[in-house]
């Protein structure tokens, strides 16, 4: 049992070793992007337009605080997301092998993203959240500055 731990441990380890200056990278990206633009994600800070992942993030944190139906309310497909990333995390952590099929997974996750956004931006977009529009854009601040000269 110790050295099956010490197994998964390792794999941890050696994960967060390859990764982390990156998860590091993005942990201060958030903050940073979020107190200069008012928003995370790069397509509503530049345009104000809400991306097909809008919302994933709120919806993740429902998920995991047990407000399941305020997590589809923010991003219906967080449950899909969350059964894609317990099953490469059982495989990667868990079983030490490589998990089966994740290509073909991550295409229908995106598939299914971008099918919901347009329903959503079809039924709520631009004045319900997540998919409301940001007025205060980077886009909008450049060509404001451009209409005053």
């Amino acid at each position: 049992m110790k050295a099956y731990v010490r197994g998964v441990l390792n794999r941890v380890a050696a994960d967060v070793r390859e990764y982390g200056v990156a998860a590091a990278a993005f942990a201060l990206y958030v903050p940073v992007s979020n107190l200069l633009f008012g928003a995370v994600c790069p397509l509503v800070a530049f345009c104000g337009i809400p991306c097909p992942g809008c919302g994933a993030s709120r919806a993740a944190f429902c998920l995991l605080t047990g407000r399941w139906r305020q997590a589809w309310q923010y991003q219906p497909m967080i449950f899909p997301i969350a059964l894609a990333a317990l099953y490469f995390g059982w495989n990667r952590y868990l079983q030490n092998r490589k998990a089966r099929g994740m290509t073909a997974v991550a295409a229908a996750l995106a598939a299914g993203l971008v099918l919901v956004y347009g329903v959503r931006m079809y039924l709520y977009f631009p004045d319900r959240e997540p998919c409301v529009y940001m007025a205060d854009n980077l886009l909008a601040r450049i060509a404001a500055c451009g209409r005053r000269f």
